[in-house]
C-alpha cells in the first residue's frame, strides 16, 4: 500500500510539473568580487551561515587554515545587501571573532535561548571557542566559564553539531574529533555539561556529523562520518527501556566503506522521509530511505555514485535550486586538497540526476573546495550558493537568478523552554508541504543546519524574532504547510500559500 501511495504521488507531481512552462536550468551568476567575499590567498576550510545581527539577512562566518608563512584570521562577513546588490563587509576583528588558530569548522546556534545567535568555532590544534552574541554589537568568549572540558583540548575537533537530543528546549552540542573520543555536551539551561553514559562516544576519527530524525519518531538521532573507518548511526532510544542511543549503522547498511567526508540528509524522492547522501574520497553513496529502518544504496541507478575519474568529494548539500519541486545536489570536490572540479546535479521525478554544472552557470574549473552551503543570501527568496576554497584560489559566491515565484520560504519559531516549548530557532522541527487540494504531503524538510539557516523575521502580527528558514521549490499551488515541533504533539499550520510567499509559523 505504501509503495502504491509513493507511485501515485510521483505520477501526480509529474503531471503537475509537466503542465508548467519549463523552468530551464537554475541560473547562477558569480558575484564573488562584487560581494567582496573571495578571501583570496587563504585556505578556507568551512562556512557557517546565520543572521547574527538580527537585521533579516544572512551573514557568513568563514574559517581559515594557516600556511608556513602565516596563520590567517577567520572572517565574519556582515551582509549589507540592499536592493539585491550583494555587499559583504568583514567585521571579524571588531567583533572579536577573527580567531587566527587554524579553524576547521564553525556553527551558529542560540544555545542560551536569549534570541541572539552564538558561535562555536573548532580549532584543530588549539583550544576551541564558544562566543556568546548580544544581537550584533559584539561577542564574548564564554567556553571556559561554562566548564567545557573540550576547551582544555582533548583530541582535535573536526566537526560540530547543535541539536536538542532530549527535547528540553535547549540545544546540546556534539563534537566530532580526531585522536580522542567524540564528546556530547548536554545543555542544562544554558550551561554545557559533558555526558559520558549515553553511548555516543565514538572513538574513530570523525570528519563530519549530522543530527537527524531519520525514523520520524520525534527525537534526534546522530549520524557520524568517519575517515577510513565505518560511519556510525546512533538511534535515539532515550525513551526506550535502555534509555541510551543505539548504534545501528551496520544493521541498516549505512556504515559505508569509503574514506568518509560528510553526510547530507534530504527527502529527494518526496516520499516523506529523509534520505542520505554520503560524500567520500572514493565512491559516493545515496541511501534511499524506504521506511521501517530500511535503506538502499541507489547511487549507481541515480547516476551520482562515481564518474570515471573518481571523486574526491569534501561536502555535499541539498536544495531545490531551480524551483521544480525536486531536490538538487551540489558537491564541493577537492577533499584532502587534491584538485577536482565541483559537480551540480539536478533532481527529477525519475529519481535520476542530471549533471547541470555548466548549464547552470557554475564553474567547472578544478580546485580544492572543502565546504558549500545554500541560503537566500540576497533575500529575494531563492537559494544562493557559497563555496569555500582550500587551494588559495578564492571562495565563490553565486547568486541564483531563478524566478522567486517558484519558491516558498517557511520560517519556523519555537516557543522556548520558558514557555514549555522547543528551542527558539526550531532546530529539529519537521516541515511538510501539503497539496491543499488532495491533502497529500508532496515535500518534506527538517529544520537543521546546513539546509536551514537561522535568521530574524517579522511575522504578520508585527512580532520580530529569530527563526529558522527552509526553502521549498513550489512550482504549483495552493499549499498548506504543517510543522511538527520537537516535543509538541500539536502542529503549526500555514494555510493556502503559494510560491513567492514567506510563511512564518510559530509553535502552537
Amino acid at each position: 500500500m505504501e509503495a502504491r501511495r509513493k507511485t501515485l504521488r510521483i505520477l501526480r507531481m509529474v503531471a503537475l510539473i509537466g503542465a508548467l512552462p519549463s523552468a530551464g536550468w537554475s541560473q547562477f551568476i558569480n558575484v564573488t568580487d562584487v560581494a567582496g567575499v573571495a578571501n583570496a590567498g587563504q585556505f578556507s576550510t568551512n562556512v557557517a551561515l546565520g543572521d547574527y545581527d538580527g537585521d533579516g539577512d544572512v551573514d557568513l562566518y568563514v574559517t581559515n587554515w594557516g600556511t608556513a608563512q602565516q596563520v590567517p584570521p577567520n572572517r565574519l562577513y556582515r551582509n549589507d545587501t540592499t536592493a539585491g546588490a550583494l555587499t559583504m563587509v568583514d567585521v571579524a576583528p571588531g567583533m572579536g571573532v577573527d580567531n587566527d588558530r587554524n579553524s576547521v569548522a564553525a556553527a551558529w546556534a542560540d544555545y542560551n535561548n536569549d534570541g541572539d545567535l552564538d558561535l562555536y568555532v573548532a580549532d584543530f590544534s588549539e583550544q576551541d571557542f564558544l562566543y556568546q552574541g548580544d544581537g550584533g554589537q559584539s561577542f564574548t568568549e564564554v567556553g571556559r566559564a561554562l566548564g567545557m572540558v573540550n576547551l582544555i583540548k582533548q583530541g582535535s575537533v573536526f566537526a560540530i553539531g547543535w541539536g536538542d537530543y532530549d527535547n528540553d528546549g535547549f540545544l546540546d552540542i556534539y563534537l566530532g574529533k580526531f585522536y580522542h573520543d567524540n564528546e556530547l555536551y548536554h545543555n542544562n539551561a544554558g550551561r554545557l555539561e559533558p555526558v559520558f553514559d549515553l553511548g555516543v562516544g565514538d572513538k574513530r576519527d570523525t570528519n563530519g556529523l549530522t543530527w537527524v530524525d531519520y525514523d520520524n519518531d520525534g527525537d534526534l538521532d546522530l549520524y557520524v562520518i568517519n575517515r577510513e573507518q565505518e560511519n556510525g548511526l546512533f538511534r535515539n532510544d532515550l525513551n526506550a527501556a535502555q534509555g541510551l542511543f543505539t548504534e545501528v549503522a551496520c544493521a541498516l547498511s549505512l556504515a559505508d566503506t569509503e574514506i568518509g567526508q560528510s553526510g547530507a540528509w534530504s527527502d529527494y524522492d518526496n516520499d516523506g522521509d529523509l534520505d542520505l547522501y554520503v560524500a567520500n574520497v572514493g565512491a559516493n553513496a545515496l541511501y534511499r530511505n524506504d521506511g521501517a529502518d530500511t535503506f538502499v544504496n541507489v547511487a549507481d541507478a541515480a547516476e551520482v555514485a562515481l564518474p570515471s575519474s573518481g571523486w574526491l568529494s569534501a561536502m555535499a548539500v541539498w536544495a531545490d535550486a531551480n524551483g521544480d519541486g525536486y531536490q538538487d545536489l551540489y558537491l564541493a570536490n577537492g577533499a584532502d586538497r587534491q584538485q577536482q572540479s565541483d559537480v551540480f546535479v539536478t533532481g527529477a521525478a525519475s529519481g535520476i540526476f542530471a549533471d547541470s554544472t555548466g548549464n547552470a552557470g557554475l564553474s567547472t574549473a578544478v580546485s580544492a573546495h572543502l565546504a558549500v552551503a545554500f541560503a537566500d543570501i540576497d533575500t529575494n527568496g531563492t537559494p544562493d550558493l557559497y563555496v569555500t576554497d582550500g587551494w588559495g584560489l578564492g571562495n565563490r559566491m553565486y547568486q541564483n537568478t531563478s524566478d522567486p515565484s517558484r519558491f516558498l520560504r517557511v520560517v519556523v519559531r519555537g516557543k522556548g523552554p520558558d514557555a514549555g516549548g522547543a528551542n527558539l530557532y526550531g532546530y529539529g522541527a519537521r516541515v511538510h508541504l501539503i497539496d491543499a487540494v488532495s491533502n497529500d504531503t508532496i515535500a518534506f524538510q527538517q529544520v537543521l543546519p546546513p539546509t536551514s539557516v537561522p535568521r530574524t523575521v517579522t511575522s504578520e502580527n508585527g512580532i520580530t524574532a529569530g527563526g529558522s528558514e527552509v526553502i521549498f521549490g513550489a512550482p504549483v499551488g495552493p499549499y498548506n504547510v504543517s510543522v511538527k515541533f520537537p516535543g509538541n504533539a500539536q502542529s503549526g499550520i500555514g494555510p493556502n500559500v503559494r510560491g513567492g510567499d514567506v510563511v512564518v509559523i510559530d509553535e502552537p
